[in-house]
């Protein structure tokens, strides 16, 4: 479905179309499931559009419904493992990225499910059949903000493998990413990525402050005075800062200026039945998960933590479409799955259990933090 999907969007009568010009789906897109408990739900995702010598490699995001993504990709960042694996020679300091990244990086380099081939032997048989120079962009969101440009690291410190010609530029554009290294890779990106990379992200974003402590400082008031921060806001940021305590966490590209986000006020916020379902599962969702650690709160504090989530995940998905000037119809075609056929929609699942999950994991580390494990 995830391929009829793609070629959907990036079809001749699509909206998106007539912003981006027609783009053919030439590789993928391979879906990674994890091991079990974890492989319910699809876990990472790698596909290649093209037009003419341009080429985008385009990596997914978190998964929502995946405790895969949400407890070991986005969330373990307690160990770093060393790049010198991935490394065309021996780094002469020590960069290092997060182990969650690594496992993601690892799925997207792999064979992928139904191929024999990888991205990189993708990229070998590209090259010794092109007729001219080719440039390649990889790109993603969120998750995949942070994936790609360590992919685009992978590739750039083996592409004598893959491009013994130099034929290929690469190109790097990432969207909401959380930073998924420490200083000395991030110093080793820039040199040899930094001028082919452009990042961007919404100065209201949660996501982007991650996992910097100084820029996590700044989470429970980014919202204010609509949203005031509260204890249970600032519990869970403490968390994040107990996760990346230490490990030196630097941005990619980090002197890139944020776009200027602007607040929704919560009075305009849509009060449909689909949303208040949605809130109604976070809600129970967080009950029971503070209930099973003995965490005692009060209801104001959890209905402003909603409020604050609420706030933050059209920061960090629909604020980007208005700071990039998108127009509205392609915007409501790409967020509107009811623009979708029929067979092309995903059946609505409860989502109370990966909610719960996630949130019991962290209260857990919090009480019992090692940041070893």
């Amino acid at each position: 479905m995830l391929a009829r999907r793609i070629d959907f969007y990036l079809g001749e009568n699509s909206k998106l179309t007539e912003v981006i010009g027609k783009w053919n789906r030439v590789w993928g897109p391979f879906v990674y499931l994890a091991r079990p408990p974890f492989n319910k739900y699809a876990t990472n995702a790698i596909y290649v559009a093209q037009q003419g010598n341009k080429y985008v490699i385009g990596v997914a995001g978190t998964n929502p419904k995946s405790l895969q993504n949400w407890l070991v990709e986005d969330l373990y960042v307690a160990v770093l493992a060393d790049w010198a694996d991935y490394a065309e020679n021996d780094p002469q300091f020590q960069p290092k990225i997060s182990m969650g990244t690594k496992i993601g990086l690892d799925n997207l380099l792999r064979p992928h499910p139904g191929s024999s081939t990888t991205i990189i032997d993708f990229l070998t048989d590209l090259l010794k059949e092109a007729d001219e120079n080719i440039e390649i962009l990889l790109t993603g969101a969120s998750l995949g903000g942070a994936l790609s440009p360590v992919l685009a690291l992978a590739l750039h410190e083996k592409k004598s493998t893959w491009d013994p010609n130099n034929r290929a530029t690469l190109k790097v554009v990432t969207f909401a990413d959380p930073t998924p290294d420490n200083y000395y890779f991030a110093e080793r990106y820039r040199l040899k990525l930094g001028n082919t990379t452009t990042r961007i992200w919404n100065s209201l974003d949660i996501v982007p402050h991650a996992w910097k402590p100084e820029l996590l400082s700044q989470i429970p008031s980014l919202y204010e005075p609509q949203i005031p921060s509260n204890p249970l806001i600032e519990k869970f940021v403490n968390i994040g800062k107990l996760l990346s305590v230490g490990r030196y966490y630097t941005h990619l590209e980090r002197l890139t200026p944020p776009l200027e986000g602007t607040l929704r006020p919560i009075e305009q916020t849509p009060e449909t039945s689909s949303k208040q379902v949605e809130l109604d599962v976070q809600l129970s969702a967080l009950k029971s998960a503070l209930a099973k650690e003995n965490v005692s709160v009060s209801d104001i504090d959890i209905n402003g933590l909603l409020q604050f989530l609420a706030q933050a995940k059209q920061q960090h998905i629909d604020a980007y479409f208005d700071l990039l000037n998108f127009p509205s119809e392609v915007t409501k075609f790409i967020v509107n799955t009811e623009q979708l056929p029929p067979d092309l929609r995903l059946q609505e699942e409860d989502q109370q259990e990966a909610i719960e999950s996630v949130i019991s994991k962290l209260l857990e580390y919090s009480a019992n933090p090692d940041v070893d494990e």
